[in-house]
This record gives structure tokens, sequence and C-alpha cells, in this order.
């Protein structure tokens, strides 16, 4: 006979076990993933408007989710139901319910914005170039459009909208590079790109940018080839409007012959305005020049080094030493 303790006993414990069931049902459910070794990415869309059910179901018919039941419970338990972001997701298969959930409440989507990274010393042609070679523009139509703008363009990393406009892109470089230093000297801008041109290290954009304010007040010329080169491709563009112009490929030794406002052999005084897109080194360098003997340098071959002369004398010495010439 069995008695009514040992029946009790046995029908609390199918009451526990009754009661624990369901719980890790919906834990595994919730917290088990769909697959332990897949971890293949799938691309699922939200938009804008849909709700907790066609989330659901979105990830339910991508073989993302062990129980769509489970999900829309979770969201709910844990009070997210609104929260969840549109966007393009990557999620992979080796997420549990809570997992998915987690990401898409945070809107960790994938960008769809384009990183364009222009290098410190980028004049308005290359830039130009960079962004027609991520698909933002035509080439062209910065450098036709926004001549005026050179110099203040500021290098840095950028993430943009694929449908931003050219002016926005112009708007975002131009408002950059005041909050990064930008000055409105116009004078300390056009220094500060010839600095790019000429130096690379703080401390010889100092010096140089010394060089200049000293060549400045006696009314030497600076002769500097990168602003001789710069004068060129304006011309080169104005005569065949292709939307870019390599400098580097400027007939130097010919054009500093040739009168213009870029020729910094023939004309006194800066040139008539900034030749590249400088960064803080450099407008920092440029508004703070180092005083120093020096009144002459030149660059060795490979771009290494800059050697520094006070005389004539000494500066022609330099040149046929490093230069050949």
């Amino acid at each position: 006979m069995f008695s009514l303790q040992g029946l009790l006993k046995k029908h609390r414990t199918i009451a526990i076990w009754v009661a624990i069931v369901p719980v890790f049902i919906v834990l595994y459910f919730i917290y088990v993933p769909v697959s332990l070794i897949n971890r293949e990415r799938v691309e699922i869309i939200i938009n804008e408007g849909d709700g907790l059910y066609a989330v659901a179901d979105k990830l339910s018919d991508n073989g993302l989710l062990l129980s769509r039941d489970a999900f829309v419970f979770y969201v709910l338990m844990i009070g997210q139901d609104k929260s969840i972001k549109s966007g393009r997701y990557l999620l992979p298969r080796s997420l549990s319910v809570a997992g998915t959930a987690k990401i898409l409440v945070r809107g960790l989507s994938e960008s769809d914005d384009v990183t364009a990274t222009i290098p410190e010393g980028f004049n308005i042609w290359e830039i130009d170039r960079r962004f027609a070679s991520l698909g933002l523009i035509q080439e062209g139509r910065l450098s036709r459009n926004y001549l005026h703008k050179e110099g203040r363009l500021f290098p840095d990393t950028y993430r943009f909208k694929k449908d931003v406009s050219l002016e926005g892109m112009v708007n975002k470089m131009e408002e950059n590079y005041m909050a990064k230093g930008g000055t409105r000297s116009d004078e300390i801008l056009i220094v500060a790109s010839l600095l790019e041109k000429e130096a690379k290290t703080k401390e010889d954009m100092e010096l140089i940018a010394g060089i200049i304010e000293k060549r400045l007040k006696l009314g030497m010329l600076l002769q500097i080839d990168a602003s001789v080169g710069y004068g060129w491709c304006l011309k080169e563009e104005a005569k065949k409007n292709k939307g870019f112009c390599d400098v580097t490929q400027a007939p130097v030794a010919l054009e500093i012959k040739i009168d213009g406002p870029y020729n910094t052999y023939m004309r006194d005084g800066l040139p008539a305005g900034a030749i590249s897109n400088p960064g803080t080194m450099a407008l920092e360098a440029a508004a703070n020049p180092k005083a120093s003997d020096y009144l002459y340098y030149l660059s060795t071959r490979d771009g290494s080094q800059i050697i520094y002369a006070k005389t004539p004398e000494e500066h022609a010495a330099n040149r046929r030493k490093y230069l050949g010439i």
C-alpha cells in the first residue's frame, strides 16, 4: 500500500518539475544560439516603422531564431519592443535570441557611410580624385567648383553618407578646418600650405617658416618650386579643363622663367594663394616661425633631410654636394 505521505511527496516532485521545465525551455530558446559552429553572417534590413512582430518574422524567416515567439517574449519582457533600431544588420547564426535583441536594440547596424582619408598637404585636385575614386563625386566637380577653397579643406578622415552633396562635404571639411585651429589669416594659411610641401617634421616646418618670414622682411625671393608647380597646374587646368592636374609633372625648370602669380622666382612676396591643404602641425608652425641664422635650405634628393645654409656660398656648396648641381 502507498502511504499518504509518499503520495504527497511524489505529487510535490511532479509539481516542481512541471514548474521548472517550462522555465528551462524558455531559457533554452532565449540563450542558446541557433548554431554553435556556424558563424555565417546574414544580412537583415530593419526598416523605419517595422514593429516587433515584423522584425521577429524577418529573423525567423532567415533562420536566425530558434523560436520566433521566444524572441517576441524576451523583447517584451525587457521592455524594449519600441527600441529596435532600423538599419542594415549582418547577424551571425551563432547568436542567441538575447544576443540578437541586444544588437538590434543598441542599433549596432552596419554603416553605409563612405570613409575618405585626406592626407596633409593634398591639393584640391588630389582631394577631388580621392573623392571620385570612392564614388562620392564625378571627377572634376570639386576642383572646378571649389578651387577658391584651396587650403581650407582640412586633411582628416571623414565619414560621408553615400548621398552626401558636394556642398555638404566641402562645408564639413571647412568647419573641421576652423575647429582644428584653422586661421582666417591668408598669409598664415599660404605659408602653412607651402610648409606641407617643403618639410615633414615639426622642427623643419618651424625653421622654414622662420626662413620664409625673414626672406619676406628682407625683400628676398622665396624661390619655392612647389608654388611654381601649382601655378603651372592652374594654367594647364584652365586650358584643358580636365578637372585634375598632377603638380609633380610640372616643368619647373622652364616654368620659373615665365612670370605668374605663383612664380616665387620672379615675384616678391608670397604666392597668390594656398597651394595645398595644410594640417595642424603646418598651421601651428606658420603661426609660430622659429628664428635662426639660416636664409637658405634644400631637400636631399630622397626627401629624407633638409639642409640649411646661412650664406649664398654655403647654399651653393650644399647644392653641389647633395643635389649635384
